[in-house]
């Protein structure tokens, strides 16, 4: 069963932008957590306190609506881990950044490219298709600041990579939450995944 269905923005994302009224630096994301058990459980709680009827990885859980996508403001194809094949690839996209009060929303839709897909095969996570963890970030050169994911929230503001599986061809959506940059600054440089291309002048809106 594809995993794009119809969404309503995360209130996980929600909560983040009217708490984190302090958190502008972004210094408190500086060492994100690894993920864990009580990572998971929380990403879950956040999703049933949004009203969701879908898990981890669909298009409502990154807050987007499958039937009216924006358009993607960057987009690249990189390695993707697949057992059997060597030439696997994953196109990543990066959405157009939100911002929320003192917070930054991203999302993120990943698809995975490959001629080993198989009706019987559950697929695999986003873990495993990228080899490892995933650490966006936003680079603010204006004021020359990095900002990671926040992590000093009851839960961690980024999904879950190990919660959910899906196959080559199907469409996994993510999001992060990041401590906004001054409102003066608008466009910011964006770390999407290892792999990818620095994306650069991304408009804040």
């Amino acid at each position: 069963m594809p995993l794009i269905r119809r969404a309503a923005l995360s209130a996980a994302a929600a909560a983040l932008a009217l708490t984190l009224t302090a958190c502008t630096s972004g210094d408190d994301a500086e060492d994100p957590n690894p993920e864990s058990t009580e990572t998971q459980e929380a990403d879950q709680e956040s999703g049933e306190a949004a009203g969701s009827t879908e898990g981890t990885g669909s298009a409502e859980a990154a807050g987007l609506d499958p039937n009216d996508l924006p358009d993607p403001v960057a987009s690249q194809e990189i390695p993707a881990t697949v057992e059997g094949d060597d030439t696997a690839t994953m196109t990543v996209e990066l959405f157009p950044l939100k911002r929320q009060g003192e917070t930054v929303v991203a999302q993120f839709a990943f698809t995975v490219n490959s001629d080993k897909a198989d009706e019987d095969d559950d697929g695999d996570d986003l873990y495993g298709y990228l080899g490892g963890s995933w650490t966006p970030f936003l680079v603010d050169s204006q004021n020359l600041r990095k900002h990671n994911v926040l992590d000093k929230f009851p839960q961690r503001a980024q999904t879950n990579i190990q919660q959910t599986t899906f196959k080559p061809g199907q469409s996994h959506y993510a999001f992060a939450v990041f401590a906004a940059p001054p409102p003066d600054v608008n466009e910011v440089e964006v770390s999407v995944v290892d792999g990818m291309n620095l994306v650069t002048g991304v408009t804040i809106s």
